[in-house]
C-alpha cells in the first residue's frame, strides 16, 4: 500500500507542487455543495430531530440549575440562616461549644428549677431567662450586622455569666439542702 502512494506521488508531484490552489476546483465543489443542499441532500430527518431534542435538553437542564440555584437563595432568605460562631472561626466556635457543654453540665446538676422553692434560687432563675433574652437579642444583631467583635464578646460575657448564676444556684440549692438535712437530725 505505501509503495502504491509513493508511485502516486512522484508520477504527479508536478500537479501537487502548486504555488497557488486550483480556483476552478475549488468554486466548482461549492457550487456543487450549495446545489445539493438546494435538490434536498440536507441532512437526514432523523439527525435534525435529534439535534432538536438535545437542544431542548440543555435548555431544560439550565432551566433547573437555574431554578436551583435561585431557590437556594431565596431559601437562604426565607430560612434567614443564623450566623454561628462556629462559621465565622473555628476557635470561637470551640469556644462557645465548650461553654454550652459546661452548661449544660450545671443544669443537669441542678436538676429541675421547679422543684426548688426558694426565693433567692427564684431570683437567679429570673436572671438566667434576661441573659437568655439579651443572648437572643445579640444573636439577632450578628445575624444581622454580620461579624463584630463587640458582639462576640457580649455572647462569651452572657455564657460567663450564666455559668456563674448556675453555681450560685447549686450553692444555694446544696446550703438549703444541708439546712434540711441538719434540721432533721437535730430534731
Amino acid at each position: 500500500m505505501s509503495t502504491d502512494l509513493e508511485k502516486y506521488l512522484k508520477e504527479n508531484r508536478k500537479k501537487l507542487d502548486v504555488e497557488s490552489p486550483d480556483d476552478e476546483s475549488i468554486w466548482e465543489g461549492i457550487r456543487s455543495g450549495i446545489h445539493n443542499e438546494k435538490n434536498g441532500s440536507e441532512k437526514p430527518r432523523g439527525k435534525i430531530i435529534l439535534m432538536r431534542f438535545r437542544n431542548i435538553a440543555a435548555i431544560v437542564l439550565i432551566a433547573l440549575l437555574a431554578g436551583y440555584v435561585i431557590s437556594d437563595i431565596i431559601g437562604d432568605i426565607s430560612l434567614n440562616r443564623r450566623i454561628t460562631l462556629a462559621s465565622i472561626d473555628n476557635e470561637l466556635g470551640k469556644k462557645e461549644k465548650d461553654y454550652k457543654e459546661l452548661i449544660r453540665y450545671k443544669k443537669q446538676e441542678i436538676g429541675s428549677f421547679d422543684d426548688i422553692d426558694n426565693v433567692i434560687v427564684n431570683e437567679l432563675v429570673e436572671e438566667l431567662n434576661r441573659l437568655d433574652t439579651i443572648y437572643n437579642t445579640v444573636m439577632d444583631d450578628l445575624n444581622r450586622n454580620g461579624y463584630n467583635e463587640k458582639i462576640v464578646n457580649i455572647i462569651f460575657d452572657t455564657y460567663e455569666k450564666k455559668i456563674r448564676i448556675l453555681e450560685l444556684i447549686i450553692m444555694e440549692t446544696n446550703k438549703t439542702q444541708k439546712y434540711e438535712n441538719q434540721e432533721n437530725i437535730a430534731l
